[in-house]
């Protein structure tokens, strides 16, 4: 058998990855990071069209965006057409978001306008690119804007959107203004299709401002407006006055507030920002009629003339006047509105329209509470209608002999203020009817006792003592007019419709039924005139009203009136003086009468009434005061001492004289004097009163001469001074009416007396 050989197998260990493959992946990774650090790195690249490269420098222009700094201009080449420039950007890729087709670039750098400065932090950091985020697709290539658009920048604020037929002369920056405060600006404009929109930002303080009833008008440069109805000035800030500007006002608080990029209408004027209509009205025969007169209701304006033309292009038609009917008149227009012209007219019955010789002719409204919605045209009236008025009031009927030159529509004034007017004027046997309306806020002023007089015109009354002119006010001269006051009485009656009063032709011939008329005899009528007023405690209470020579010729009686409260002052007993200044080394007394005239004044008497009476020369004597301690003191002469004369304590003056008169046997004066009521307890029995008038001079041959006065008030005046003996606070006080003798001179031991006595506290 044969030996077969079988080889046996032999195992390998399986081979492991090799090192050498690292490399590779190594090199992808590393350029993979390089290109990634090199994209991060360069940032965003996009290319810009310019119209010139004006202000723009390579590598440092920066790109700025809500103040960050986000790129810079890495090369500017011109365009291929050599008529613009490129500028490449380099961009943060953390606003890639932000650059798509519709965003919009462009040059910030410093400009000054009349409507301001801006950009002024280019002065100091240099001209940068800013712009606005866009939206839609991602794109690098873009065309920049001549200037900033509307809305930039991102300035907090509330934007809101204003409409307006034309821009004028409003310009970017122009303030936005509320009560001649700026509360904003002008942001930017464009134009539309029937207009302009243009972009107004308030400021967040004074957002809260805005609602949805706010209204919008300009308020640019000065405008003025003049004619024959006046010159009108209307301005605003001095920005606006440059720039142009815009002002608002909100006039319902609580209406719903404004929303962002709300639109809001701009008007030319505050007048049609407020609201009004336009209303045709055909005229036959317009004379004097123009292009801004006023359109009136009840004489207050409501409206402008706004322009006119042939009706039909026909000038025997008449005109077609268009008038603008202010906000909230135009309210209350219907088809009974009736519109008439007022023109200054003379006639054969008398002269009407005055009040338009002045402020040129104006259209005339009456407006009834009923009617139909307002017609496409009225027709003007030829005349005035009835002129009786549609309102609330009283009527009252005044009688007078004769019209003067009040007439149908003249004012009726209570205290110059117009209160009513005249209705209608009649004609009768009796004389002049007139019928007067009073409307009803001013109805309680009428009175039953109330009288009425012709306030028209001037009136001018003269003689020796004088020229009086007297007149209403201007509309009273040129358009007639009345006027009335109400006497004071204890309890006046009110006045009801249909009460006859009499109407007076002057206001003094009103005075003639309720005043009291009184003579006044004076000896001379040195500073007594027409006009010279009778006080009572300081008030007016009658007035001269003549001055003349009394039968005898031998002094002045003087006519006067005491107003009806005053009525009580003419009786038997009343004493009538003439106070005028009075200058002189003993005092001045009355210096108010330098300014307000001489007066006549008056004490009231006690006896029956009576009309003339015998004026003094002087005041009269005091009357007896009733409070304070009132004594006599006698004395051989009077000497200096009179009325008003002080009593001092001390040289300090503690009482007055009131009156002196003769004892009872003429052998000696009787001088009462009144202490004041606090230092009353310092007369006590015993105290010595003397006369401390004048100088006392004592001259001896071995002892010299003394010399011995008072006060300066004393000296020139005269006075009385006392002293009261020491211990006196031990004896009883005396009673009102005691008598003292009065002492020539003062002893000396007089003077050493100092007494303890307390006095009474103020």
């Amino acid at each position: 058998m044969n030996d077969q050989s079988v080889a046996s197998a032999t195992t390998r260990p399986e081979k492991k990855f090799s090192a050498i493959w690292l490399l590779p992946l190594i090199a992808v990774a590393l350029s993979g990071w390089l290109m990634y650090k090199n994209f991060i790195e360069h940032g965003l690249t996009v290319t810009v069209a310019f119209a010139n490269g004006s202000g723009i420098t390579v590598g440092k222009t920066p790109v700025i965006y809500q103040g960050i700094d986000v790129g810079e201009v890495k090369s500017l080449q011109l365009d291929e057409d050599l008529e613009g420039v490129t500028a490449t950007l380099e961009l943060s890729r953390q606003i890639e978001p932000l650059i798509r087709e519709n965003t919009e670039f462009w040059l910030v750098q410093p400009q000054i306008s009349l409507s301001g400065i801006s950009g002024l932090d280019t002065l100091v950091e240099g001209n940068y690119i800013s712009f606005k985020a866009g939206d839609g697709e991602p794109a690098d290539q873009f065309t920049a804007l001549y200037e900033p658009p509307p809305l930039a920048g991102n300035v907090p604020g509330l934007r809101l959107r204003l409409r307006a037929n034309e821009l004028g002369s409003l310009a970017v920056g122009a303030p936005v203004l509320y009560q001649q405060i700026d509360v904003g600006e002008i942001e930017g404009y464009q134009l539309l299709d029937d207009g302009v929109e243009i972009i107004a930002r308030i400021e967040p303080l004074h957002q809260h401002l805005i609602n949805s009833s706010t209204r919008f008008w300009r308020q640019s440069g000065v405008k003025v407006s003049a004619g024959l109805q006046g010159v009108k000035i209307d301005a605003g800030s001095m920005a606006s006055i440059l720039a142009g500007g815009i002002t608002f006002e909100t006039p319902d608080k609580e209406a719903g507030p404004a929303e962002r990029d709300a639109e809001y209408r701009l008007y030319d004027s505050r007048e049609k920002a407020q609201g009004s209509r336009r209303v045709l009205v055909q005229f036959k025969n317009p004379d004097g009629l123009s292009e801004g007169a006023s359109v009136r209701l009840r004489g207050q304006e409501i409206g402008r003339v706004e322009s006119w033309q042939f009706t039909d292009n026909d000038p025997q038609q008449g005109v077609d006047v268009r008038l603008e009917i202010k906000s909230p008149y135009h309210r209350f227009l219907n088809t009974e509105t009736q519109f008439w012209l007022v023109k200054p007219e003379v006639s054969a019955s008398g002269v009407a329209g005055l009040d338009a010789l002045i402020g040129g002719p104006y259209v005339s409204v009456n407006i009834s509470g009923e009617g139909g919605p307002v017609p496409e045209r009225y027709t003007a009236l030829s005349k005035p209608p009835q002129a009786r008025i549609q309102a609330p009031g009283m009527r009252i009927e005044l009688r007078s002999d004769e019209l003067g030159s009040v007439s149908v529509g003249s004012k009726v004034y209570y205290r110059k203020i117009a209160v009513g007017q005249v209705e209608t004027v009649e004609l009768d046997a009796r004389g002049v009817s007139l019928g007067v309306f009073i409307h009803e806020r001013y109805a309680h002023l009428v009175h039953r006792e109330s009288l009425f007089w012709n306030a028209s015109g001037i009136h001018v009354s003269g003689g020796l003592s004088g020229i009086n002119i007297q007149a209403e006010s201007l509309a009273t001269i040129v358009a007639g007019g009345i006027a009335f006051h109400t006497p004071d009485v204890s309890k006046p009656q009110a006045a009801w419709e249909g009460l006859r009063f009499k109407l007076h032709p002057t206001y003094e011939s009103t005075l003639v039924d309720v005043s009291r008329e009184i003579t006044l005899q004076f000896s001379t009528g040195a500073s007594i005139n027409k006009g010279t007023e009778i006080k009572y405690q300081g008030i007016k209470v009658g007035e001269v009203y003549a001055v003349e020579l009394d039968d005898d010729m031998d002094g002045v009686k003087v006519s006067a009136r005491l107003s009806p409260s005053a009525k009580g002052l003419a009786r038997e007993g009343s004493q009538f003086w003439l106070i005028k200044p009075q200058l002189g080394l003993a005092g001045t007394r009355n210096l108010e009468t330098l300014v307000t005239g001489t007066y006549i004044t008056v004490r009231p008497g006690p006896g029956k009434v009576r009309n003339h009476f015998i004026a003094l020369e002087k005041p009269p004597s005091l009357n007896k005061p009733t409070s304070g301690l009132n004594l006599v003191l006698s004395a051989p002469q009077r000497g200096s001492i009179k009325e008003g004369v002080k009593v001092f304590y001390r040289d300090i003056p503690v009482g007055e004289v009131f009156a002196y008169e003769l004892a009872f046997d003429a052998t000696h004066t009787l001088i009462h004097i009144n202490i004041e009521q606090r230092y009353a307890p310092l007369i006590r029995p015993g105290t010595k009163f003397w006369n401390s008038s004048g100088v006392a001079v004592d001259v001896g041959l071995f002892r010299g001469a003394n010399i011995r006065s008072k006060s300066i008030e004393s000296l020139l005046e005269g006075g009385i001074a006392f002293a009261t003996p020491d211990g006196a606070d031990k004896l009883p006080t005396v009673e009102s009416g005691s008598v003292f003798e009065l002492h020539p001179s003062v002893e000396p031991k007089w003077l050493k007396w100092q007494p303890t006595i307390p006095i009474h506290p103020r």
